[in-house]
């Protein structure tokens, strides 16, 4: 058995999908607290964090607010870290109580807007589309919260904040100038220096090979694949990067004394 100190394990896919939860990994969490520090973190921009902390105690695992990361929190920590702007938001609940809490300024119209943050959004509409794409023509920090095409619910697929993104990117014609979650790995440059950790001491948790698995290889740290998200056992054949470990879920992880 590896002994790290701690898992920064992902939500959406591992936890729970959409509004189920994923009963092994849950049993596996349960046990693992007890012997680790453990870190949430999810590229869904549409929860709050606390929102995320009910939902993680509801099923019996303990955590803290603090050791929550979403997408939102870490467009909102970069805007604070940048110098606070007048900022434009494609997104739900999540991006909006992360930028409040935090006193950036949201505006609905121009003339002026120092940012646009873009998440996924399900009252998306073509008005607002457009809008975003002028204040980013016009000089507005494009921020996505991430690129996912799609996130899991139940036993199928939904368009992503991805899909919200590339709309923007063909419009502007470029790129965003940050995306702030997975697989940029400035969330492990945070958590490594909050917890005083060395790489080696750290395993990410996820289900994604587009995500979670590149983001703890390009920073140096081990990486656990579980399939009861986005990735199937065909797609890992064919992966570019792979993980460090690969499990049906984190009760098999636990059984082959992984973690």
């Amino acid at each position: 058995m590896t002994q790290y100190g701690l898992l920064l394990v992902d939500m959406d896919g591992v936890v729970w999908r959409g509004g189920i939860y994923v009963a092994k990994n849950i049993k596996a969490l349960r046990a693992l607290q007890e012997r680790y520090k453990i870190v949430f973190m999810t590229n869904n921009s549409s929860l709050t964090r606390a929102e995320c902390l009910d939902r993680i105690k509801a099923v019996g695992i303990s955590s803290e607010i603090n050791d929550i990361y979403t997408s939102s929190a870490l467009a909102a920590i970069y805007i604070e870290k940048r110098g606070v702007g007048r900022t434009f938001v494609i997104g739900e609940a999540g991006i909006y109580e992360e930028l409040i809490v935090r006193g950036i300024p949201i505006v609905s119209e121009g003339p002026e807007v120092d940012y646009v943050v873009v998440g996924i959004d399900k009252y998306l509409t073509y008005h607002k589309l457009s809008k975003a794409a002028s204040y980013i023509m016009n000089g507005a920090i494009f921020i996505a919260t991430n690129e996912d095409p799609t996130y899991p619910v139940g036993d199928r697929l939904e368009p992503g904040a991805g899909a919200v993104v590339s709309f923007i990117k063909t419009v502007v014609g470029r790129e965003p100038d940050f995306v702030a979650g997975k697989p940029n790995t400035w969330i492990l440059d945070i958590v490594v220096d909050k917890y005083r950790l060395k790489k080696e001491e750290v395993l990410v948790i996820g289900d994604s090979l587009h995500t979670d698995v590149p983001m703890g290889y390009r920073y140096g740290v081990d990486t656990m694949l579980v399939l009861t998200g986005v990735t199937s056992e065909r797609e890992l054949s064919s992966a570019k990067t792979k993980p460090t470990y690969v499990v049906r879920d984190l009760l098999e992880a636990l059984e082959l004394k992984i973690i």
